[in-house]
C-alpha cells in the first residue's frame, strides 16, 4: 500500500490545528483529518475541492491543481500564517514523553492572552525586565515550563 501524506499546521486565533491528508495511491481513497479526527473520506481521483470550517475560518483544500493549495479566508496559507504572526507569537514546546504542542500569546503586553493546548493559561506569571525581554512561566501536570523572549540586536 502506497500512501501520500500531506501535513499542515494552520493557526486560527489562539490555536494551531493540524490537518493531515492521506491518499492511498491504489484505491484512490482520500482521508482528511483535523487534529487526528477523520472529517472527510472520499475518492481522490475526482479531484474535489473541500471546505472545512474551523472557529468560523473557512479552510479550502484545493487538490485540483498540480500543487496542493490551502486557502484560509480567501488568502493563501502562507499569507494567513504571516498575518497571524504579526498579531500572535507562537512557540512549540515538548511535553514529557515527547508529545509536542504550541503556546500562543498575543504580541501585546496583556498577560491574559496566553494559550496552551488551546486553553487560556491559569496561574501564569510574567516577569518583565525590559520591553525587549520577558519570561513566561507556568506549571502543567507537575512540569515547570519557562519561555524566554529576547529581542537582540546584532551589529
Amino acid at each position: 500500500m502506497t500512501m501520500f501524506v500531506r501535513r499542515y499546521d494552520i493557526p486560527i486565533s489562539y490555536r494551531w490545528y493540524e490537518i493531515v491528508m492521506e491518499i492511498d495511491v491504489e484505491s484512490h481513497v482520500r482521508k482528511i483529518y483535523l487534529d487526528s479526527a477523520l472529517i472527510i473520506e472520499d475518492d481522490a481521483s475526482k479531484l474535489i475541492d473541500r471546505k472545512i470550517d474551523i472557529e468560523g475560518a473557512k479552510i479550502l483544500i484545493a487538490d485540483c491543481s498540480e500543487k496542493l493549495d490551502y486557502v484560509v479566508d480567501n488568502k493563501p496559507l502562507a499569507d494567513h500564517i504571516e498575518e497571524h504572526s504579526r498579531i500572535h507569537s507562537t512557540w512549540e514546546v515538548t511535553l514529557p514523553g515527547g508529545a509536542k504542542t504550541k503556546v500562543v500569546a498575543n504580541r501585546e503586553s496583556e498577560l491574559e492572552t496566553v494559550y496552551f493546548r488551546g486553553k487560556k493559561l491559569p496561574g501564569l506569571t510574567r516577569k518583565s525586565v525590559l520591553a525587549a525581554f520577558w519570561n513566561l512561566e507556568w506549571n502543567y501536570q507537575e512540569v515547570e515550563f519557562k519561555i524566554e523572549y529576547r529581542l537582540e540586536r546584532y551589529v
